[in-house]
């Protein structure tokens, strides 16, 4: 229930208003901050870029605003509906996020009565999906849990679970020299390249079969989900989109002795002053090139150069299905922690339109 001492307002948000979403990227950083000890920092041209629906998906915005002085409101929360447009076309996306400082005053229950559970039932889709965040240790099935509370009022339980870690940056030179002479081990006539920029124009095909595949291995345990078709223009598109919201990104390609693309790592940052935490995002190696310790290479290869392109960056987040020990193994040797988990949620609405 609403803390009676509270007043608030729950509206779409404008993005066309710079004080609001001044106020919405600084919740972004509060998020960040209490998550994951660090944040990024994009201009308000950027955080307006990423709110721009793609030709891939539509997204529905809500913002929850208190009054926490006579006259002034601050913003507290935020929700979202995101429908795909080319898979997953069964599925509504949906999320909630509460500031740090306002947790346990019913906020994020009202804003998913009131905003999420009628934006849901409009889409006519059957298949719900979310995710959030629980503590890095303890019982993440425990029913109190504020994530397990929201997911009953949404019809939702939980799928799959990965796990958060975080490395400190820079990681030593001599743990990378000793991890790539492990991986020179079995590495072969395998070799690494780096891309600083998009994707070259001749590997664009190639290069989407990788995403397709990252899609398809992914351990996602009971998690409904239809892997993308990542074309050329697909991939363009994508790479559009992160130079508009300031996102730099370095990629990791593992080349096999015939020159196809046998394996991908990914690291993204945000290049603004203020900047402190950058993202590990997927890691491939194609089933057919296992077993040459690739994943490991791409790794220490992009961990290697990203401390000469951010220096500012304190550290890299990394997110791991718990039932992946591999890639798990992987970066525990690249000195990754536990910091965290988190939850894939799903449920699917009966024909009457209740969720089950």
């Amino acid at each position: 229930m609403l803390h009676d001492d509270l007043s608030l307002t729950i509206r779409p948000l404008d993005a066309g208003s710079d004080t609001e979403l001044a106020q919405y990227a600084a919740l972004d950083e509060a998020l960040d901050d209490h998550a994951f000890g660090g944040h990024e920092v994009r201009t308000l041209a950027q955080h307006r870029a990423q709110l721009v629906d793609s030709s891939y998906s539509r997204t529905r915005r809500w913002v929850a605003l208190a009054e926490t002085m006579e006259g002034g409101q601050t913003l507290v929360g935020r929700a979202s509906v995101s429908i795909p447009l080319e898979e997953n076309l069964e599925t509504v996306f949906v999320g909630v996020s509460v500031h740090p400082a306002f947790r346990g005053l019913g906020i994020a229950t009202r804003m998913v009565e009131e905003i999420l559970l009628p934006a849901i039932e409009e889409t006519g889709r059957p298949l719900r999906s979310a995710w959030g965040d629980v503590p890095a240790d303890g019982d993440a099935d425990d029913p109190d849990l504020p994530v397990h509370r929201l997911a009953r009022r949404l019809g939702i339980s939980r799928k799959g679970m990965a796990v958060v870690r975080a490395v400190e940056l820079p990681v030593a030179q001599g743990l990378l020299d000793s991890l790539q002479e492990r991986a020179d081990e079995k590495l072969g006539d395998y070799r690494i390249e780096l891309w600083e920029s998009e994707v070259p124009a001749q590997h664009l095909e190639a290069y989407g079969l990788l995403l397709r595949q990252l899609d398809l291995d992914d351990p996602d345990e009971d998690v409904e989900y239809e892997a993308a078709d990542y074309t050329p223009a697909r991939i363009r598109e994508m790479e559009q989109r992160e130079r508009d919201a300031g996102t730099r990104t370095l990629t990791a390609v593992a080349i096999a002795p015939d020159g196809a693309f046998a394996g991908n790592s990914v690291v993204q940052w945000q290049e603004a002053e203020g900047t402190t935490i950058g993202w590990q995002e997927n890691t491939l190696v194609m089933p057919d090139h296992r077993g040459h310790r690739l994943g490991l290479a791409l790794k220490v290869a992009t961990h290697r150069r990203i401390s000469a392109l951010a220096p500012h960056l304190r550290s890299l987040i990394t997110y791991n299905s718990h039932v992946n020990p591999w890639m798990i193994a992987v970066n525990e040797q690249l000195g990754y922690r536990v910091i965290g988990r988190e939850l894939a949620l799903q449920g699917r609405a009966d024909a009457g339109g209740a969720a089950r």
